[in-house]
């Protein structure tokens, strides 16, 4: 059986002596070394052709080795563009490590820090990473807390996103209203007037944010619910 993208690597590394050890490099010249490795593994990132490999990637070899170097950064106090740090944030939102993966974004928006992938925003590429994991979670049946509530705050009080990201926080905030323990979202199951007309409120608010969000059938299925309650 032959080896994996990742023992493969492995073995590539260990044929050019480059050692990790916590974080520090056995080159003396720390900086130069970093810059080469990190060069090396974005390129080996690169090949992987499956997503699920790119991942496994991120959490067994890149987050091992260049986290302690974003923890070293964080605690230096200092502020300037740190490129291992950005990386990092990126690869814990991939990963899913929320808790650290939101407090460390929200750091990087606070230092001007710079996303090393393609020409985002750090809040438009947070609000879409949560929004697709809440998503996904959702239509299983599971919580989306509280990552989705903490990023949705920001959506409503502090960025300023394009319409149409925003009008899907808007929208999903309704949903998860509505849904049952299935994750269906299914308004005829809810016999709370208030609730159903807090999400009646909120996706009328995505559809006037964004008139192509979507909402409309949900909102029509709401007002037919509550006709049906306030008759009984």
């Amino acid at each position: 059986m032959g080896l994996s993208p990742i023992q493969q690597y492995h073995q590539r590394i260990d044929a050019q002596h480059i050692t990790v050890d916590n974080g520090h490099y056995s080159f003396a010249d720390k900086q130069q070394l970093h810059d080469i490795a990190l060069e090396q593994d974005l390129a080996q990132l690169k090949i992987l052709g499956r997503i699920s490999d790119k991942i496994e990637f991120k959490k067994t070899v890149l987050l091992p080795k260049y986290r302690p170097m974003a923890e070293q950064y964080l605690a230096s106090k200092q502020v300037n563009q740190d490129v291992i740090f950005q990386y990092v944030v990126v690869w814990l939102f991939d990963t899913e490590q929320f808790d650290t993966a939101i407090e460390w974004a929200l750091i990087a928006i606070t230092q001007g820090q710079g996303l090393p992938i393609a020409k985002r925003t750090w809040p438009a590429f947070i609000a879409d990473e949560v929004l697709i994991w809440s998503e996904r979670e959702a239509e299983k049946g599971n919580s989306v807390e509280p990552y989705f509530s903490a990023v949705f705050e920001k959506v409503m009080n502090v960025w300023r996103l394009n319409e149409a990201l925003t009008a899907k926080y808007y929208k999903f905030a309704g949903l998860q209203l509505l849904r049952d323990e299935s994750g269906k979202a299914v308004a005829t199951g809810i016999g709370d007037i208030e609730q159903l007309h807090q999400a009646k409120t909120l996706l009328e608010t995505a559809m006037d944010i964004h008139p192509k969000c979507g909402a409309k059938t949900q909102i029509d299925k709401i007002a037919m619910r509550l006709r049906a309650l306030e008759k009984m």
